[in-house]
């Protein structure tokens, strides 16, 4: 048995298009033995309306704390089935990706699969304003560490590494794929498109502006810590935090003698940094600056003062009547 488990907040008109992929997959693919659940995290739109809208979608709101590892978890724990199909509410799954991943028995051909994206990226007004490929590098499958928001999973395997942990508000799925990594479950990544993705550029400057000021920037250093022997974090941390050990290595330089040129590169990294996020140099790139310098410090301070903790998991089943 499938259980489909969407997650959303305030998803609108993308979590119509999600449901409707969801059972244009089950209709297309001609699976009898299934369930959908959807996990709100306090939504104040019309999610919750829009989900009831569909008569066979199990409806739950998340009524304490909220984040995507606490929607998952509940997901899974209300779940009957043997296969969980995670799936974030802005997303519209792909019906032929049945045949990549699932045998003629209806079982997985491997207990950990996702596949490529395709980005439809809006700006804030959810003007389509680009498409994007995420995942299709390559043309073969790999094996990775990294989930993102959709991947199908066994729910014995699921269980044997305890779901997501909770502490985190964002990286639950790096966290996730580490731990199923350490136990011989890399992602198996399809070069087949597993969904449509419906979003705002993580580059977008409110967006990122916004993750800066809700504690999202620290998670990475609590990835980083909680896994620190793990050769991939390191490369992780390497990857994405480059300006900031570039940093650190300035700052006990200049204690020994005084070099301010060091910092001016610092700068210049900043800059690349910037530019790299869509290769595109403007004002607006020069006016980020300011705040990848204080991700970088933010993120110095979380890895030794940023301990965050599992909060109680509080929900309500919503009846559709």
């Amino acid at each position: 048995m499938i259980s489909f488990i969407v997650i959303g907040k305030n998803e609108g008109w993308k979590l119509t298009k999600c449901f409707k992929s969801v059972f244009n997959f089950v209709e297309l693919n001609k699976i009898s033995n299934y369930e959908v659940i959807y996990i709100d995290s306090k939504s104040t739109d019309d999610s919750i309306e829009r989900a009831k809208a569909f008569d066979e979608v199990k409806v739950f709101q998340i009524t304490g704390e909220c984040n995507a590892a606490i929607a998952r978890n509940i997901g899974a724990k209300e779940s009957i089935g043997d296969i969980l199909y995670f799936i974030d509410g802005d997303m519209e799954i792909k019906s032929d990706f049945y045949n990549v991943a699932f045998d003629k028995s209806n079982k997985l051909i491997y207990p950990f699969i996702s596949g490529g994206l395709i980005n439809y990226n809006y700006d804030n007004n959810w003007n389509l304003i680009s498409k994007s490929n995420y995942g299709r590098n390559s043309e073969k499958d790999k094996y990775e560490y990294t989930t993102g928001g959709i991947f199908i999973i066994n729910k014995e395997l699921w269980n044997k590494v305890g779901g997501m942990q909770t502490k985190y508000m964002r990286n639950q799925d790096l966290d996730l794929g580490l731990r199923l990594s350490k136990i011989g479950y890399p992602v198996l990544r399809k070069k087949e498109i597993i969904a449509n993705h419906h979003t705002i550029p993580y580059n977008d400057n409110k967006r990122t502006w916004k993750l800066l000021f809700n504690k999202s920037e620290l998670y990475p250093m609590v990835l980083f810590r909680d896994h620190i022997s793990n050769q991939i974090a390191w490369k992780m941390l390497i990857f994405e935090n480059y300006t900031l050990i570039f940093l650190i290595l300035a700052v006990i330089i200049n204690l020994q003698i005084f070099c301010p040129i060091i910092f001016t590169v610092y700068v210049l990294l900043l800059l690349f940094k910037s530019w790299n996020s869509d290769r595109l140099m403007n004002l607006s790139k020069i006016l980020q600056l300011p705040k990848l310098f204080l991700r970088d410090i933010s993120r110095f301070f979380a890895f030794f003062l940023f301990y965050p903790k599992s909060p109680k998991i509080e929900y309500k089943r919503i009846i559709n009547v």
